[in-house]
Protein backbone atom coordinates (compact mmCIF):
# COMPACT_ATOMS: atom_id res chain seq x y z
CA UNK A 1 0.00 0.00 0.00
CA UNK A 2 1.88 3.55 -1.13
CA UNK A 3 0.55 5.68 1.88
CA UNK A 4 0.97 9.36 2.43
CA UNK A 5 1.70 10.86 5.82
CA UNK A 6 -0.32 13.45 7.47
CA UNK A 7 0.06 15.70 10.78
CA UNK A 8 -2.91 16.85 12.55
CA UNK A 9 -2.34 19.63 15.74
CA UNK A 10 -4.90 19.67 17.98
CA UNK A 11 -4.96 20.90 21.66
CA UNK A 12 -3.83 18.69 24.65
CA UNK A 13 -6.56 18.56 26.14
CA UNK A 14 -8.43 17.75 23.26
CA UNK A 15 -5.45 14.69 22.46
CA UNK A 16 -6.14 13.46 26.50
CA UNK A 17 -9.77 12.62 25.63
CA UNK A 18 -9.12 10.76 22.47
CA UNK A 19 -6.47 8.83 24.21
CA UNK A 20 -9.20 8.21 26.92
CA UNK A 21 -11.95 7.12 24.24
CA UNK A 22 -10.18 4.52 22.45
CA UNK A 23 -11.13 5.56 19.32
CA UNK A 24 -8.99 4.27 15.92
CA UNK A 25 -8.76 7.70 15.02
CA UNK A 26 -6.89 7.19 11.82
CA UNK A 27 -9.85 5.48 10.61
CA UNK A 28 -12.12 8.11 11.46
CA UNK A 29 -10.40 10.72 10.26
CA UNK A 30 -10.17 8.95 6.48
CA UNK A 31 -13.61 7.94 6.60
CA UNK A 32 -14.20 11.75 7.26
CA UNK A 33 -12.02 12.67 4.70
CA UNK A 34 -13.70 10.60 2.38
CA UNK A 35 -16.92 11.65 3.21
CA UNK A 36 -16.06 15.13 2.57
CA UNK A 37 -14.45 14.39 -0.45
CA UNK A 38 -17.53 12.34 -1.51
CA UNK A 39 -20.34 15.81 -1.04
CA UNK A 40 -17.53 18.21 -2.55
CA UNK A 41 -17.89 15.69 -6.13
CA UNK A 42 -21.89 15.56 -5.44
CA UNK A 43 -21.88 19.43 -5.06
CA UNK A 44 -19.72 19.94 -8.18
CA UNK A 45 -22.14 17.32 -10.44
CA UNK A 46 -24.95 19.39 -9.06
CA UNK A 47 -23.53 22.78 -10.03
CA UNK A 48 -22.62 21.44 -13.33
CA UNK A 49 -25.87 19.88 -14.12
CA UNK A 50 -27.53 23.14 -13.18
CA UNK A 51 -25.27 25.56 -15.74
CA UNK A 52 -26.26 22.80 -18.29
CA UNK A 53 -29.81 22.74 -17.47
CA UNK A 54 -29.56 26.40 -17.55
CA UNK A 55 -28.07 26.52 -20.71
CA UNK A 56 -30.72 24.86 -22.75
CA UNK A 57 -33.28 27.12 -24.27
CA UNK A 58 -36.78 27.10 -23.91
CA UNK A 59 -38.77 24.55 -26.13
CA UNK A 60 -35.44 22.27 -26.22
CA UNK A 61 -36.58 18.88 -27.82
CA UNK A 62 -34.02 16.28 -25.97
CA UNK A 63 -35.54 13.77 -27.79
CA UNK A 64 -35.19 15.17 -31.16
CA UNK A 65 -31.63 16.43 -30.39
CA UNK A 66 -30.64 12.46 -29.71
CA UNK A 67 -32.51 11.07 -32.64
CA UNK A 68 -30.41 14.07 -34.69
CA UNK A 69 -27.27 13.10 -33.08
CA UNK A 70 -27.64 8.87 -33.82
CA UNK A 71 -28.67 9.63 -37.12
CA UNK A 72 -25.97 11.84 -37.78
CA UNK A 73 -23.11 9.38 -36.05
Amino acid sequence: MDDSLITVRVPKELKEQMKRAKVNWSEELREAILARLETNQRRKADEDLERIVASVRPGFDSLQAIREARKHG
